[in-house]
């Protein structure tokens, strides 16, 4: 085992054991070591979150795109801090990519066993569905490993709205709420899950706490989004 490996795994005890900043100096002594290690910088970047130093985790997860463009958590994770930021459109361009690589990847893979020339549109329905479903075990390890992580809880839950999961995606938007209850994105998309299930009243509700919410905080996108919400379900109540 080399050193920056040797690092990389002292860093993992620590991190378990609950020593974050002892953690991400290993990690850097390893990046410094290693600095186009994939494996090296996605976890400095994350670990750079769990600390509450977004940006720096940011600029980690950018150089491992800059990388290696073709890195599906990398974009998965730029999504995550792009929306603990509230920079919406940013991170739906990052989750847009992520997505599409994995689909990308699922066509190459097919075709290496000789299973894909050209596909249907039902081939293509059953090749997103399980691209969803893989997103969804993503974001189930996500909360797995740290089940006070309101971006898992969020990212899960938009994968099960994709899967119109809707129960479920209801669910995992509560549980956002109440793990983080200024997140405001998540009170846009709990709406969403409930509108889904006819229950307007309490998607009013949602909407209406979240309006609040996102004033407070001056999440401007997630706001508009809301109010625009709100407007349509009261025109049609009356």
């Amino acid at each position: 085992m080399d050193e920056a490996e040797h690092l990389y795994q002292e860093s993992l005890e620590l991190f378990r054991s609950g020593h974050l900043d002892q953690a991400v100096q290993r990690l850097e002594q390893a990046v410094r070591l290693n600095p186009q290690n994939p494996d090296l910088l996605e976890a400095l970047g994350v670990l750079y979150e769990k600390l509450g130093r977004l940006d720096q985790a940011i600029e980690t997860m950018k150089r491992l795109v800059q990388l290696f463009p073709q890195h599906i958590m990398a974009h998965t994770n730029l999504s995550r801090f792009y929306v603990q930021k509230g920079m919406i459109l940013e991170a739906e361009q990052e989750q847009g990519e992520a997505r599409r690589l994995a689909w990308r990847a699922e066509l190459q893979a097919q075709r290496a066993l000789g299973n894909v020339r050209e596909q249907s549109p039902e081939q293509e329905t059953q090749a997103r569905a399980r691209e969803i479903e893989e997103r969804i075990e993503r974001y189930r390890k996500v909360i797995a490993l740290d089940p006070a992580d309101v971006l898992g809880y969020f990212s899960l839950g938009s994968a099960l709205l994709d899967a119109k999961r809707f129960p479920e995606a209801r669910d995992t938007f509560q549980k956002a709420v109440s793990v983080d209850p200024k997140h405001s994105p998540s009170y846009f998309n709990l709406g969403l899950a409930l509108e889904s299930l006819g229950e307007t009243s309490e998607a009013i509700r949602v909407y209406e706490a979240g309006v609040n919410v996102a004033g407070e905080r001056g999440d401007m996108i997630p706001l508009k989004k809301m109010s625009a919400r709100l407007d349509m379900l009261r025109t049609k109540s009356t």
